[in-house]
């Protein structure tokens, strides 16, 4: 949510965590990445539950992996020691604190999370102030959304992602997270935007057992969007070995099976600092 603060005479964003971090997934999959984390979300995904295999006691409901995005009461039970929520900070103050964490790097590289960083009230935040900032220093712009969003203002302003010969980018690109059967949001995904996409943007599905699950994913592939599209086990929930020869079957439409690294590097991805 953006507020104006007088005192700083600039808009001001709510910022949960800006951490460094193995990038996971997608096109900078294995490469250091800067997150930013902001606070909100529009969807609340829920996935049914499962037995945890070792432990037929146990029951996991499978949500959403950062709630403490979705509103204040979720953020304080998760970040008890912050009980005023998330701080707020200015585009200017995000990128300084972004850039003196990325000062040697090779390549500069950040991906705006959340929650949803594209939520309807941080548009304007957004697109004239935050990402113009990160574009203008070269840097490789990754935003990962929800699919639920309407990217095509965001398209027309920033275009597409240059990729170079060593394989680094830079610029604006989209890797939209569409929601398949089981996450129970399906119907609130912007089935246009698949139109919108180029060649360096992403779509990406995390697919279970559910047989509507692989009915969404086959409307996704064929449905001539030139993104390239990564389809992530659930975890525990789906034959591993069905989405290798899925890609196979596909490969003409550019389908890669893809894991997320950080889950198996870090026991907790999510270093929570500033």
């Amino acid at each position: 949510m953006i507020r104006y603060n007088k005192e700083k005479n600039a808009n001001e964003i709510q910022i949960i965590e800006i951490f460094n971090s193995l990038n996971g997934e997608g096109h900078a999959a294995g490469l250091p990445c800067v997150f930013i984390r902001t606070m909100g979300c529009n969807l609340r995904c829920k996935y049914g539950t499962v037995m945890v295999k070792d432990n037929p006691d146990s029951i996991l409901n499978f949500f959403c992996d950062t709630p403490e995005c979705y509103d204040l009461e979720h953020f304080v039970e998760l970040y008890p020691e912050r009980p005023e929520g998330p701080d707020w900070y200015t585009a200017k103050e995000i990128f300084d604190i972004v850039d003196s964490k990325e000062d040697n790097w090779k390549n500069k590289s950040i991906c705006l999370t959340g929650g949803e960083p594209l939520l309807e009230c941080n548009k304007e935040f957004m697109m004239n102030e935050l990402i113009p900032l990160f574009m203008n220093a070269h840097y490789d712009v990754s935003v990962e959304t929800n699919g639920s969003i309407d990217y095509k203002d965001y398209k027309a302003k920033f275009g597409k992602a240059t990729v170079f010969g060593d394989g680094h980018r830079e610029g604006f690109t989209i890797i939209s997270d569409y929601k398949l059967p089981e996450s129970k949001m399906t119907k609130l995904m912007i089935k246009s935007n698949l139109d919108l996409f180029d060649e360096t943007d992403l779509v990406k599905m995390v697919v279970s057992d559910n047989p509507e699950d692989w009915k969404e994913l086959d409307k996704v592939v064929n449905s001539g969007t030139k993104a390239a599209i990564y389809i992530s086990p659930m975890y525990n929930r789906v034959d591993t070995e069905k989405m290798w020869h899925y890609a196979e079957e596909h490969a003409d439409k550019n389908v890669r099976v893809q894991l997320q690294l950080h889950k198996y590097f870090f026991k907790n991805p999510n270093q929570k600092s500033i």
